[in-house]
């Protein structure tokens, strides 16, 4: 009898284990990170750090770009705590907007913080900035130990005008040139007649768009045009001042040894470009334009080959899918965009490289709305996601709750931890907040409940 008692409590004991172990694979916690708002609370970002903690950031104010007290704010979720800590400021240049953080850790362990100011209240006004902390695992915001401004600077030098040899024109022709083929030979022969007529007049007036811009003739001057003899002469020349600033971040970048890659993108452009520096931020260089699709707000991720993958939202006209541009040269260069089968909105997203090796994608699965969430995993480099479950997922027609503009990671304990803003249509007043979820991969593996 006492036999039989002893091998029952250890049959008890080894499913009470079991159930705990298996708990992960079938559920998923999520809460508010803060009471709902009056203030628009949106574009988060998230970081797991060394002591256990998590540390969020988004950008909260009376509006975006035209709002001129939107700062960036933080919550901390202390290891072991179940409940965020009231939220802290994270910057602010008063008096303008601070708008999409974006924060993670580099090889020595400091945490950055990355995000843009406007300077006009237009997103073509935008100057990045970015600080980083030593001193971060105490409770409330980080010390922070230095500040900078992004001074980007695509192309050649244009000291006195832009040349009509200039790098920055000649891969956004090339991009333009390359786009263009792609577009009567792979998008165009798939819509209707009448949308055909309308993309190609809409491809028409932005391609001398951005030709006109790549070129700087918005901003004409007196100049030096320089031949290839080396004789200078006095000439009319276009300026750089729409590729010089206007640009932003979303995603957080990539760091490849002691590369870091980060992706920019501008709404002035209708493109996406990688700020590259090998030395930690002394010093930044950058790729080509990538043009074509409207594509900006990149989330990337490494095949076993060593290629960089990067995918863009669809900023463009239809087909509304996400688009996929890549890099063999560690970042410098990137092909044109390309439509993948994944469906997009126009709304961001985030990915996250797997312990595994797996890719996972946190995306609103469709072409029309943000009312739903989805994770989705591939193991096979992106070529399909065999996995996917819903995070969010409203149904209702109208007045339908928005889950959108994703961050994920995944900490050292195998945990993956998204953000996203919630934001409740069908209310008026305190409606908006971040939510936060964490889950395992099996439990978006896992067949069962999607919700």
């Amino acid at each position: 009898m006492k036999q039989l008692l002893l091998l029952l409590g250890l049959i008890f004991i080894w499913a009470c284990t079991n159930s705990k172990n298996e708990a992960p694979t079938s559920s998923i916690e999520k809460q508010i990170i803060f009471p709902l708002q009056d203030e628009h609370v949106h574009g988060p970002t998230v970081v797991a750090l060394p002591n256990g903690d998590v540390l969020a950031a988004w950008f909260q104010g009376s509006g975006e770009r035209w709002a001129d007290d939107v700062r960036i704010m933080g919550a901390r979720l202390s290891k072991g705590e179940t409940e965020w800590s009231t939220p802290f400021l994270m910057a602010d240049n008063q008096g303008f907007p601070d708008i999409n953080p974006m924060m993670f850790l580099d090889k020595q362990n400091r945490l950055w913080l990355m995000w843009y100011a406007v300077l006009a209240n237009l997103w073509e006004t935008s100057l990045p900035m970015y600080r980083y902390a030593v001193d971060y695992e105490k409770a409330g915001a980080p010390q922070w130990d230095w500040q900078e401004m992004i001074l980007v600077k695509p192309g050649d030098k244009t000291e006195r005008g832009i040349q009509p040899n200039d790098r920055f024109i000649a891969g956004a022709k090339k991009q333009l040139t390359e786009y263009e083929a792609y577009l009567k030979e792979d998008i165009l022969p798939k819509l209707p007649d009448d949308l055909q007529e309308k993309y190609l007049s809409g491809w028409a007036t932005y391609k001398s768009k951005i030709d006109s811009l790549a070129k700087g003739e918005n901003v004409l001057r007196k100049g030096k045009l320089k031949g290839e003899g080396g004789d200078v002469k006095d000439a009319v020349l276009g300026y750089p001042l729409t590729r010089r600033i206007g640009w932003q971040t979303k995603n957080k970048p990539l760091i490849v040894g002691e590369r870091l890659i980060v992706p920019f993108y501008s709404d002035g452009l209708d493109c996406s470009i990688f700020a590259i520096t090998d030395d930690w931020g002394k010093n930044w260089q950058y790729s080509n334009p990538i043009l074509g699709g409207a594509g900006i707000q990149a989330a990337m991720a490494i095949k076993a080959d060593g290629t960089l993958a990067a995918y863009l939202r669809d900023n463009g006209p239809p087909p509304k899918r996400m688009q996929l541009t890549e890099s063999r040269d560690n970042g410098l260069t990137w092909s044109i965009p390309k439509d993948t089968n994944i469906p997009n909105s126009g709304a961001g997203f985030d990915m996250v490289t797997l312990a595994s090796g797996e890719w996972l994608m946190v995306y609103n699965d469709s072409e029309e709305h943000r009312h739903n969430l989805v994770a989705a995993i591939s193991d096979d480099e992106g070529k399909s996601w065999q996995w996917k479950k819903f995070i969010e997922n409203d149904g209702r027609e109208e007045g339908a709750t928005r889950s959108h503009y994703p961050a994920v990671i995944q900490d050292n304990k195998g945990d993956i931890h998204v953000l996203y803003s919630y934001h409740h249509n069908d209310r008026k007043e305190a409606h908006k907040t971040i939510k936060y979820a964490t889950f395992s991969a099996d439990w978006v593996k896992h067949k069962g409940n999607t919700n």
